[in-house]
């Protein structure tokens, strides 16, 4: 039965007539609100009560006439948060307020008194009591007195809570009583306003009854009539009632029905059979209600009596008796009964302890609502013919006074209605968070490249006398504009001997313009801006300067036009707008954009020319190739292309090479033809079709006569030896002139031409015979038009060999990677799950909790993504153990996990758990905006444990900033946004101390995780559960490092090597024990650069050596610091720092020993890690180790710009390659600053190495046993003659550390490999 088991609703302030909208709901509010002074509550200097500016929690809803919130800290303090609902409550409140005072005062003026809590006790005591005894009052104006039951005392079995049919149904029937006119009255009954309007007060009482007084509405209130009790409830409540920021204005009713229907009241003829009361049929209805009504009811209920609802019956029951009906008499009357019975507390309890004597209780029970307000000053004296008038009736009430509401003039509602949300659409307020974050992105990138660009613009890194340069002019700050890099400070300087304008940009010359080559000077200086000149140089890109000063450019034009006079050149100049002279300059950026076209304009020739002219003779291109290029009509050449002329430096450029390096001074006049300086579009292309499909005889003769400096139509060995010295030159190469002499003499005697100084054109050819298919396949690299001026066949594959070669590369990515892909699908199956389960939930299954109901689906994403956040955290803790994970790769769980794979884990688990931070802040973005749109009543049941600004309606402001959930929240995305943008790969490389930095935020970002989920605001926290496991594992790995960490290690040697390298060589510790491949984490002690900046750098000593050491290469920041103290302590070595250092950490090469082939990749500085395996490798080989026994052969291929750059490892390699007994190595070395092998000077050099090789047995580069290649290392054609070479074996582990290029590079190529044999690839980046 529904009465055993009532739908209750918890009531957050008390079910009690106890006076706690007088004195608060807790002791803390009463507290703030005692003055602390002879038992009285606050007031200010008027005696009203005192401003809330403790900010205790009013009420302080929307104020739906403004659409506005008022401030709680500005309204009066009183016990009941609703107290600002409207005026008449206030005034209610006010009244109570002034009673509690005037009873102190009464009370200490007696003098009875023991000190202020008692005064204050005993007059809270009484005014309750006078509260409770008007209350009665009130209720007997509605319902027969006798109908309650008369005091028995107090009764400890009774319920005090409030009756949910009261709570769902009865409480609202005086809504059928309110008027929609406020009166105010002074004490004749004259009005002072007659059109106060009850829709434009709500939640501003406050304001209202300041303006007239609360006297002045009190007495309207005693007199003015209630509402009629029918079924007309006037608009201010049935249309215009208050309402959350998304209905501003609402019904009240239907809110009135709802509450029922959520309390689940029961229908009407069930609580008549309750209460014994005779069920209401429709013959009944029929009877009462007209014919109308009577229809429209039975419609509604659809014909069934039973559905009738209490509220809807009850309120029709009572417009036909025109008196709340029994039912509901009934229902209110044991309400007040049990209310007065359960309560202790009630003032006629003789036995309620507080001390009331028989007379006082007597006297209170005197007491009327018109004797407490004259005692307060409200005089309503006048307003009936007797002296004991009830205010709650109309009886008695004088003529004069005797209104009817009716009468009156009523203003409008002011305030349209605003729905802002539909709980079933998308808010257009989400993106309030969105542009924050975006903002702070855009601002936190932007400080970066500033920083990044000011250190570019330091004074470190500019040229110190620069602003004192002899050679310059001092002119001051000179900008050019349109240079390549954009614009550029610069000096000018005037070489009178050499005829030249130089120009400098930090201390370097970066233009020299002869004047030799032309008589005229064009100038064009700007008539609008007298800052700005134009310098227009013939065949050349112009020069666009702009001045600090007038005077500058005046001394400027005064330097340019005496040295031009000297130079015997004419100057021309003319006057145009800064428009004009920019749309008219030909800068370095137009200058290179023609270039371009004039290189891609002669391979295009080249090309056609080939296609008509290009015969192919027994194997052999024929003589046509030679053709005249003046020959060809270059109809699709444009006239400024075939206008255009290039420089010397132009064409320098052009071929990759210096303008200084001798084969450009051999070159250039030879292409040059009409020997005036430059070279023609017809030159140019000739040059260039001759390198491309003439014979080798022709391109022989070419070098030849290159060579021929004394023209006297031979090669003299001097001559030779000059050739080979050149292009060596253009790579950065040398050799010593006896091993240079070998060489030559080695080539003559081949050609048994031993005995020549000299060598005729024929004799040269028959040297080069043994390479004539080479020299005929080589042709010219140019850079701008095409990597080589040959053009590329293109290979016509087959969509279905396509689709099967990719399938293949599929089937050995997956083969290789299997258990990376397996725990990538296990992670991503996690995830999905924690999701769609919490986003399920919380659509679906929390129905009770009314969160789908209130915030929808916003609230599910932010759930679900919560949970995959309070899952990845932690993992991050346990992806940065390195200690744990290198003493894991030492044992059997390496072979079930992915221990190489941690970085690819971490960058992976950043993604994912970026992606779900996006979808958590959107989320709450859709649910702040929907929080704040809700009601206080909805609040206060969503979210009972949240103080919101202490109002009770939700802000974003408060949400943000008044929670620990909204503040943490926010620094949580600021901290992440933060790190994300600092692990950018610019970020790492170019502002290292910002990562390293930002990334130590890791604790006060778990910390507030964890606080994060203390506010409580819709669930407990569960965080710390995830977290506790990886924490106390995390903890237990840094305490390790920790006690490392804490050792100063000395430094035995530093070295400076070339290619900005430095060498590290320092103590060993006792218990430091590694594997070749390993690396540690390195800082300086007391160095300036921070103590806790750690890098980490891969040991190139081995295991069996007493030493550590590393190589170092400078960049910048860390780096550059360590450099310049080394070059510092040159000769004080003492001085240098010690080393705190930490580690060892495993990684993928100290594996290395577990294939049987084994291919080492390295580029640059990537070589490091392979140097200690290389010495560790043949150490062990040397000494018959059986730890080596499974490797058989070790191919290692380093690919660099040139053999100089790290000439420390030629040194280490040579000393493998001399311990090597069991060659077991196979070292190449790949040089790519070097042309490609098709170009002509590569060959040329390849001939060279070939032939010293083959006398020497080492390479001419390296002076090593290692083979030498020139260009880029192909590879896929490298794997598959390994594969070929070792077809037993059936797995090759690639170990590689170079740049990310190179290693995708290597991947592409291993997942290419056919067959049973696999190469796996372990990669390394730098």
């Amino acid at each position: 039965m529904w009465a055993d088991f009532p739908r209750k609703q918890l009531n957050s302030a008390t079910s009690w007539i106890d006076g706690s909208q007088i004195y608060g709901i807790s002791k803390g509010w009463a507290d703030i609100l005692r003055s602390g002074t002879g038992g009285k509550l606050k007031t200010d200097e008027s005696g009203n009560p005192a401003k809330n500016t403790w900010g205790v929690p009013m009420s302080s809803a929307l104020k739906p006439h403004t659409c506005k919130y008022p401030d709680i800290k500005q309204l009066h303090l009183f016990g009941d948060g609703r107290s600002n609902e409207n005026p008449g409550i206030y005034a209610l409140h006010w009244l109570f307020f002034k009673e509690h005072n005037k009873i102190a005062g009464e009370l200490a003026r007696k003098g009875s008194y023991q000190n202020d809590k008692w005064l204050f006790d005993k007059s809270r005591y009484l005014t309750i009591a006078k509260l409770q005894k008007i209350s009665l009052d009130a209720v007997k104006a509605v319902i027969d007195p006798e109908t309650l039951l008369e005091y028995r005392g107090y009764n400890a079995s009774a319920d005090p809570a409030i009756n949910f049919l009261y709570a769902g149904a009865v409480k609202y029937f005086f809504l059928t009583m309110i008027p929609d006119i406020i009166y105010i009255s002074n004490a004749n009954c004259s009005l002072k306003e007659s059109d106060i309007r009850l829709c434009n007060t709500y939640w501003d009482a406050q304001k209202v009854v300041e303006r007239f007084g609360p006297e002045a509405f009190l007495r309207g209130l005693a007199y003015q009539p209630a509402a009629k009790v029918d079924l007309h409830i006037v608009n201010d409540i049935r249309s215009n009632f208050y309402g959350p920021m998304h209905w501003t204005r609402r019904d009240g009713i239907a809110v009135a029905i709802q509450r029922g229907r959520d309390l689940g009241v029961p229908p009407l003829n069930t609580v008549l059979r309750h209460y014994d009361l005779p069920a209401i049929t429709w013959e009944v209805w029929r009877d009462k209600l007209n014919t109308e009504t009577y229809e429209a009811l039975k419609s509604l209920y659809e014909d069934d009596e039973e559905k009738v609802e209490l509220y809807i019956g009850g309120m029709l029951l009572s417009q036909a008796e025109e008196r709340m009906t029994e039912v509901f008499r009934l229902i209110l009357a044991e309400q007040i009964y049990k209310l007065r019975e359960g309560d202790r507390y009630w003032f006629e309890n003789e036995n309620n302890g507080m001390g009331c004597t028989k007379e006082e209780i007597e006297e209170i029970r005197a007491t009327t609502l018109k004797d407490i307000l004259i005692r307060n000053e409200v005089d309503i004296s006048d307003l009936h013919d007797d002296d004991d008038g009830n205010v709650f009736l109309l009886s008695g009430l004088v003529d004069d006074c005797k209104l009817d509401n009716s009468a009156f003039n009523l203003s409008e509602c002011e305030g349209d209605m605003l729905l802002h949300y539909d709980y079933n659409t998308t808010p257009y307020a989400v993106p309030l968070l969105v542009p924050v974050f975006l903002i702070f992105t855009m601002v936190l990138t932007v400080a970066l490249t500033r920083t990044v660009h000011a250190r570019s613009k330091s004074p470190k890194n500019v040229v110190q006398d620069e602003d004192i340069d002899p050679e310059a002019l001092n002119l001051g700050k000179i900008t050019e504009l349109g240079a390549k890099e954009g614009i550029r400070t610069v000096k000018l300087c005037f070489d009178e001997t050499a005829e030249a304008l130089n120009i400098k940009s930090k201390g370097k010359v970066v233009r020299s313009i002869s004047f030799k080559k032309f008589t005229n000077l064009p100038l064009v200086t700007c008539s609008n801006n007298r800052l700005v000149l134009l310098i227009c140089i013939p065949k050349e890109y112009d020069i666009l300067l702009k001045f600090g000063s007038v005077r500058k450019k005046e001394l400027a034009l005064e330097e340019l036009t005496n040295f031009c006079t000297g130079a015997s050149v004419e100057i021309e100049t003319q006057q145009l707008t800064e428009k004009q002279i920019i749309n008219m300059a030909k800068t370095e950026k137009h200058r290179q954009h023609l270039v371009n076209t004039f290189l891609s304009s002669v391979f295009a020739e080249m090309m056609q020319a080939e296609n008509s002219n290009g015969v192919v003779e027994n194997g052999h291109q024929s003589q046509r190739g030679s053709m005249d290029s003046n020959k060809s009509d270059l109809k699709g050449v444009g006239s400024h292309v075939l206008e255009c002329e290039l420089s010397r430096s132009e064409f320098a450029s052009a071929l990759g090479l210096r303008p200084d390096q001798e084969f450009v001074e051999k070159v250039f006049p030879l292409v040059d033809k009409d020997n005036n300086g430059s070279i023609s579009f017809r030159e140019f292309l000739s040059f260039m079709i001759v390198y491309s499909t003439g014979s080798s005889d022709d391109k022989l003769k070419l070098i030849f006569n290159m060579y021929d400096y004394d023209k006297n139509g031979s090669l003299h060995v001097d001559e030779i030896k000059q050739m080979i010295t050149s292009m060596l030159q253009m790579v950065s190469a040398s050799i010593d002139s006896e091993e240079l002499s070998r060489l030559i003499q080695s080539l003559l005697e081949q050609a048994n031409l031993g005995e020549k100084d000299e060598l005729t054109f024929e004799e040269f050819r028959t040297v080069m015979a043994a390479y004539r298919k080479d020299i005929e396949k080589a042709n010219l690299a140019v850079q701008g038009g095409g990597k080589s001026a040959k053009p590329a066949q293109k290979n016509k594959v087959f969509t279905a060999m396509r689709s099967q070669a990719r399938g293949r590369e599929i089937k050995r990515l997956i083969e290789n990677h299997r258990l990376e892909i397996f725990y990538s699908l296990v992670f991503s199956g996690i995830v999905l799950v924690l999701f769609f389960e919490r986003f399920i939930t919380y659509s679906k299954y929390k129905d009770h909790t009314g969160y789908p109901q209130l915030l929808g689906y916003s609230l599910s994403l932010t759930r679900g993504s919560a949970a995959v956040l309070m899952f990845t955290f932690p993992i991050f803790l346990v992806l940065m153990c390195k200690n744990t994970i290198t003493h894991l790769r030492g044992t059997f769980i390496k072979r079930y996990i992915p221990l190489d794979a941690n970085r690819a884990a971490h960058i992976y688990l950043g993604c994912v758990t970026l992606i779900f931070i996006l979808i958590h802040c959107i989320g709450h973005g859709y649910n702040f905006y929907m929080i704040t749109t809700l009601s206080p009543d909805h609040l206060s049941c969503l979210m009972p444990r949240t103080w919101l600004d202490g109002t009770g309606q939700a802000t974003i402001v408060g949400l943000l900033f008044g929670t620990i959930t909204g503040i943490t929240g926010i620094l949580l995305v600021l901290a992440l946004l933060t790190m994300y943008i600092c692990a950018t790969q610019y970020a790492r490389r170019y502002l290292h101390r910002w990562f390293w930095n930002t990334h130590q935020l890791y604790p006060l970002v778990l910390g507030l995780m964890v606080l994060h989920g203390a506010g409580r605001l819709l669930q407990e926290p569960t965080f710390h559960f995830y977290l506790a496991g990886p924490a106390i594992l995390f903890t237990l790995d840094k305490l390790i490092s920790v006690s490392r960490k804490k050792r100063e290690i000395p430094l035995i040697e530093a070295k400076i090597l070339p290619s900005e390298v430095t060498n590290l060589v320092f103590k060993r510790p006792v218990d430091f024990h590694y594997l070749a491949g390993q690396y540690v984490n390195i800082a300086l002690v007391n160095s300036g650069t921070g103590r806790d900046e750690y890098h980490p750098f891969t040991l190139t000593s081995a295991p069996h050596e007493d030493y550590l050491s590393v190589h170092i290469r400078t960049c910048k920041g860390w780096t550059k610091v360590l450099r310049d103290l080394v070059i510092k302590n040159q000769k004080n070595p003492e001085k240098n720092p010690n080393l705190f250092v930490d580690g060892p950490f495993g990684e993928a090469h100290q594996d290395y020993s577990n294939y049987e082939v084994v291919i080492l990749v390295g580029g640059g500085i990537g070589v490091t890690p392979f140097a200690s395996i290389l010495k560790d490798l043949v150490h062990k080989a040397s000494s018959m180790q059986t730890s080596l026994s499974k490797v058989k052969k070790v191919y290692f291929l380093w690919s660099t710009r040139t053999q100089k750059q790290f000439e420390w490892l030629l040194d280490i390699i040579g000393k493998c390659e001399k311990e090597d007994t069991r060659n077991l190595l196979d070292t190449h070395i790949f040089i790519t600053r070097f042309y490609e092998k098709s170009d002509l000077r590569t060959t040329m050099l390849y001939i060279c190495e070939r032939q010293f090789q083959g006398i020497s047995n080492r390479s001419l580069f390296t002076g090593l046993k290692a083979v030498t290649h020139f260009g880029r290392p192909n590879f896929s054609s490298i794997f598959n003659h390994i594969a070929l070479t070792h077809e037993e074996v059936r797995k090759f582990g690639v170990f590689v550390c170079g740049p990310g290029t190179m290693s995708d590079a290597v991947k592409l190529a291993c997942s290419k490999i056919t067959g049973k044999q696999s190469f796996v690839a372990y990669a390394e980046n730098f």
